[in-house]
């Protein structure tokens, strides 16, 4: 399953190029990490099912069944060779951080959050902007994840929005931003439970299915390894759940979620007639986009692999 950002009302428009640019990479690098794991495990899977098949009964008979079991080996071990040396999973996480922190970057100056804050027309806002997502654009410029020569850019969107009333700029990011935001973690931890409470079955039916298969061998009653097959097929399913981080990441995204409703509560409750409206906006608005920030921080953290 492929990590996509939640969908916001106006986000298409609002986003810069650099977004989509990085936006592109991670989905590409983790579509190949999923599919080169995904095939690596399945041949070691299918190399014990070949090794368990019994040979000829008769002597003198050729058996190519272990030279069969031997290539889905070596298959497998040509996937692993391919993650390490290409490393999809680098270009995943790494394009995830840079899209994200773009992200996050544009939303507060759209709307003024900290720091970002004061007149809508504002060169020093427009200057410190740039200049972060320029310092964001050179720590992660590679060919892979950002290509040399991405600049930075304030869309015409993020420019219309920042000259908004508080009121117009309070509605649009609470739909598109913050609700979005949160229905995403709540679909994608919902999910994540039920997958990870699928996987968790079929793991206790194939450590049943292969013990009872280990008594009958024993007895005689069962000429097949059934019993290897299982294991193998056990340890399959725990690699991929822990790949994946279904459970984790559920208990992650669900949190978020609990945030984002704390988050929306303050700024729903936000006085917009107040002396101070505009810097407490300024102060909430720059902590919920903390608050998606360290999600994600958790979010790459967990799921980091080895250069």
């Amino acid at each position: 399953m492929v990590r996509e950002d939640p969908p916001g009302v106006d986000e298409a428009e609002l986003l810069p190029e650099p977004f989509w640019t990085a936006d592109r990479a991670s989905v590409q690098g983790q579509r190949l990490t999923v599919r080169w794991y995904r095939g690596q495990i399945a041949l070691l899977v299918l190399a014990a099912a070949v090794a368990a098949v019994p040979g000829p009964r008769h002597s003198g008979d050729g058996d190519v069944t272990p030279l069969l079991s031997v290539a889905a080996f070596l298959a497998a071990g040509y996937y692993w060779y391919r993650l390490r040396q290409v490393n999809p999973q680098r270009r995943w996480h790494e394009a995830r951080a840079a899209a994200e922190s773009v992200k996050a970057l544009a939303w507060k100056y759209a709307v003024r959050a900290r720091p970002f804050e004061g007149e809508a027309d504002s060169a020093y806002a427009d200057e410190d902007y740039l200049r972060q997502v320029g310092e964001v654009l050179a720590a992660f410029e590679d060919e892979a994840v950002l290509p040399p020569g991405t600049v930075p850019e304030i869309t015409r969107e993020m420019r219309r929005l920042r000259t908004a009333t508080l009121s117009v700029r309070r509605n649009l990011y609470l739909r598109s931003r913050v609700e979005g935001q949160r229905n995403w973690y709540r679909d994608r931890a919902a999910a994540y439970e039920s997958q990870s409470a699928s996987w968790g079955l079929g793991t206790a039916a194939l450590i049943i299915v292969g013990g009872a298969a280990a008594v009958a061998q024993a007895s005689g009653a069962l000429s097949v390894h059934l019993f290897g097959v299982c294991a193998a097929a056990a340890a399959a399913v725990i690699a991929w759940t822990q790949l994946k981080q279904l459970r984790p990441l559920a208990s992650t995204y669900l949190l978020a979620a609990k945030e984002l409703d704390l988050v929306e509560r303050r700024l729903s409750d936000l006085d917009l007639g107040g002396p101070e409206a505009e810097a407490r906006w300024a102060a909430l608005a720059g902590d919920a986009e903390d608050t998606v920030s360290r999600e994600h921080t958790t979010w790459r953290a967990r799921r980091a692999f080895p250069r």
